[in-house]
């Protein structure tokens, strides 16, 4: 079963936004963030977390045409 994944959005009482991913492993946060963070403005700061460096695993999902 696959891992459920979350985002975490935080807006500081100085304006400030944080986004936290859960459960997304390798450079799948930054996939799932981009939009956001391109809505939001110019990045200032990122932390990756553990989950950043661990092996992303491979899933099948779309549509097959026949």
């Amino acid at each position: 079963m696959a891992e459920k994944s979350e985002l975490v959005v935080t807006i500081g009482a100085d304006g400030v936004v944080r986004i936290k991913t859960h459960g997304l492993k390798g450079q799948a946060c930054l996939v799932e963030t981009k939009d956001l963070e391109d809505a939001l403005g110019k990045v200032k700061n990122r932390e990756k977390t553990g989950e950043f460096y661990e092996a992303r695993e491979k899933t099948r999902t779309g549509v097959k045409n026949r």
